[in-house]
């Protein structure tokens, strides 16, 4: 697990370190990096063969990147290089970045993740790779049922508590290469999953990279809460939670979102949580602060987290300097 990150000239992240959890949220207003900053932890663990120019602090190419992550194992490095050379990434040993990879990161159709694909061919099945926008959840799903009935009724199990009227979940075969996930509803009643709402296919996707047996050590969503119902996101929050804990799956990932929703900060825990406040300087770098947890324990008898950002800002959440 990243334990501290350290990005310079990465886009408009000029320079800073910030302290990471199991489960991180990135909260601020618009264009004050928190994409960037997952940008930067996913080139930091894949290692690009080279940076484009407008990965570089203003475009300026002469402006070198620098990514440092320390994990408990040990640091991993990644640098942009001299003009005319391939960036250069640095690790003691594969064994320190086999910590953190794989990593996903998952950009989430606000109108719901695909149902309907192809299941996985046998070389496929040991990576299990659900897709960036979440649109191979039916192949892990049959997967699952195939091969890992146990985790199957446990991810039915779970689903059930979440979806009102749910009672199963099938994999139809439309064909013989592809694969859908038909909600069994209401009586025995099946409908094909790419007809429920966006909401419940969502839910299904958060369900289901819970429930993953072998997840993406570093998982990076975008917003996790959009199409979702504001009184549902305490359940992603706790489905996220158990998949940054390994309560599922075979070992737990390291889990990274950014969210504009206040909804969803206030299923923070933040004796266990990481909260990073991102805000725009006047000459166009960015800052990420962590929350002073110190200072919340003022607050949080009376409100909620999310409370306190909507009416005290992001100035509100962080020590004062």
């Amino acid at each position: 697990m990243l334990e501290e990150v350290q990005i310079n000239n990465y886009r408009c992240l000029r320079s800073l370190t910030v302290p990471l959890r199991p489960l991180t949220v990135l909260i601020g207003p618009n264009d004050t990096g928190k994409s960037a900053f997952l940008g930067a932890i996913d080139n930091l663990i894949q290692g690009p063969e080279r940076f484009s120019q407008s990965d570089h602090w203003r475009h300026d190419t002469e402006a070198a990147i620098r990514l440092i992550g320390k994990l408990e194992q040990g640091t991993i490095e990644c640098h942009s290089a001299a003009k005319g050379k391939k960036d250069r990434r640095f690790a003691p040993s594969s064994d320190v970045r086999g910590h953190l990879f794989p990593v996903r990161r998952f950009f989430l159709p606000a109108i719901g993740v695909p149902m309907k694909c192809q299941g996985y061919a046998a070389g496929e099945e040991a990576e299990l790779d659900i897709g960036q926008d979440g649109g191979r959840v039916a192949a892990l799903c049959d997967f699952l049922l195939r091969r890992d009935r146990t985790r199957f009724f446990k991810m039915v199990e779970t689903l059930q508590r979440y979806i009102p009227g749910l009672e199963d979940i099938a994999i139809g075969t439309p064909d013989a290469a592809t694969r859908q996930i038909d909600l069994v509803i209401d009586d025995g009643f099946h409908l094909s999953a790419d007809h429920a709402s966006a909401g419940v296919r969502l839910l299904l996707f958060f369900v289901a990279l819970a429930h993953h047996p072998r997840p993406p050590r570093t998982i990076l969503v975008e917003e996790p809460e959009n199409g979702i119902h504001p009184r549902r996101l305490s359940d992603v929050m706790h489905l996220l939670r158990a998949t940054s804990k390994g309560e599922f799956g075979d070992y737990p990932a390291q889990v990274i979102v950014t969210t504009h929703s206040p909804y969803l900060l206030d299923s923070v825990d933040l004796s266990q949580d990481q909260v990073l406040v991102f805000r725009r300087n006047d000459h166009g770098s960015r800052t990420a602060s962590p929350v002073d947890a110190e200072r919340m324990k003022t607050f949080i008898d009376d409100f909620m987290l999310g409370e306190i950002w909507f009416n005290e800002e992001e100035a509100g959440l962080v020590a004062k300097p």
